[in-house]
């Protein structure tokens, strides 16, 4: 996970400054594992009043000096390759859980396969943050559009907001919108 925080690090600060327009006072909002996320939850500013749930101790830390953050960590066996926890222990604190939000990791988001994970135990967990949202954000660098990994965790449909590059394909960004999904363009 650190390599992966390193890697086009002024990209991911770049979507994360974007993505945490989203965020309103006082939301409960999932965190989920990612260096895009993580730079997401660095981003959130001191001031907001938040619930912060996650499956991944990075980001808990990144958020440990927020005053007005309440950081709920999800419990599960932890993977240290993918920075986060998982399994059936997750899944079901998961469950007890209704956000305003999920911010969601993903290796590859695909116009037909909709967002995916290459791990299945991984992508249960994430399939259950998408069910217990109001909203589905993907903050997504331009290498993981048009890709599909072998777990669905949504459907195209269900993007409620993505969160892009400004060199993202127009014409498939056109596409997503058609589906209804809310594009914004990081600056």
């Amino acid at each position: 996970i650190s390599a992966r925080v390193e890697k086009d690090a002024d990209a991911k600060t770049r979507l994360a400054a974007e993505a945490i327009k989203l965020l309103q006072p006082r939301h409960t909002v999932f965190i989920d594992a990612g260096s895009t996320n993580y730079a997401i939850a660095r981003a959130i500013p001191r001031s907001m009043e938040l619930t912060v749930v996650t499956n991944a101790p990075a980001i808990a830390a990144a958020l440990a000096d927020h005053q007005h953050v309440t950081i709920i960590v999800l419990g599960g066996i932890y993977n240290g390759e993918l920075g986060s926890v998982s399994g059936n222990a997750t899944v079901a604190a998961v469950e007890a859980i209704y956000a305003d939000l999920v911010f969601l990791g993903t290796c590859a988001i695909d116009l037909t396969f909709g967002v995916s994970a290459l791990d299945a135990v991984e992508a249960e967990v994430k399939r259950a943050m998408v069910m217990q949202s109001r909203a589905l954000v993907v903050a997504a660098t331009a290498d993981k559009l048009g890709l599909a990994a072998p777990f669905r965790v949504a459907r195209p449909e269900a993007l409620t907001h993505l969160v892009v590059e400004g060199d993202a394909d127009p014409g498939l960004l056109a596409d997503f919108a058609t589906q209804g999904t809310t594009v914004h363009h990081a600056a």
